[in-house]
């Protein structure tokens, strides 16, 4: 059974793309973190799904006016003691856009608040119902790369926030055209549980057969039965 994180924003589309995959799953919901953290024992897996941004704080950044009262610290603490549980318990970890962020807050690293004001290009999705796509390079010898069997793909983007100084043993797998780093892995995987992170959406993407969806989810499931 694989654990997944409770996300307020279109948490139908996971529980849909593992249900398209057959995959026995249990949700992790924040607002019941004690039975979240006892219920995730018995998991063989973790997935931090995405949604709303982690608090600045946490990575040593500053909230702002604008998105003050925005964020849930009740998650993010949540999420936090998931993942130090699955680490400690060598259960592999599928990271999908702010969890990807989470992971890297989790190690001590830094995050860009505001691509688009900081980094002046644009990743958020065209709208409610439209995400942007945008090719990704995928680095040579890289577990992400392994997995994909691409140099280069086309994924999903919907997001104003990115990795910014990496965590402590983290290492990118990918990196959009502009610079923005979309995928995260261990530097020194030698006696590590497996770790991925995308910055983009697998179970939003539109062809459940692409690389980017189906074979990152069953790389991270055959992991999970390992």
């Amino acid at each position: 059974m694989i654990g997944i994180t409770k996300s307020d924003s279109k948490f139908d589309r996971y529980l849909s793309w593992l249900d398209y995959f057959k995959v026995n799953y249990c949700v992790l919901d924040y607002d019941n973190a004690a039975e979240g953290l006892e219920k995730f024992d018995e998991c063989s897996g973790l997935i931090l799904t995405g949604g709303c941004d982690i608090y600045p704080e946490i990575y040593c950044d500053w909230d702002t006016p604008e998105t003050k009262g925005t964020y849930k610290p009740g998650r993010d603490g949540f999420e936090m003691n998931l993942l130090g549980k699955a680490i400690e318990q060598n259960k592999p970890v599928l990271g999908i856009c702010r969890g990807m962020q989470l992971i890297n807050v989790y190690f001590r690293g830094s995050l860009i608040f505001d691509i688009e004001e900081i980094r002046g290009v644009n990743h958020r999705k065209i709208s409610e119902t439209e995400d942007r796509y945008h090719d990704i390079v995928i680095y040579d010898n890289t577990l992400l790369k392994e997995i994909l069997g691409e140099e280069k793909i086309s994924i999903n983007s919907s997001h104003h926030q990115s990795v910014d100084r990496f965590g402590e043993g983290l290492m990118c797998s990918a990196k959009a055209p502009d610079g923005i780093i979309e995928g995260l892995e261990y530097s020194n995987k030698k006696d590590k549980p497996f770790l991925v992170a995308v910055q983009y959406h697998p179970e939003r993407l539109l062809e459940r057969e692409n690389k980017a969806s189906k074979n990152l989810l069953e790389r991270f499931l055959h992991e999970c039965k390992e």
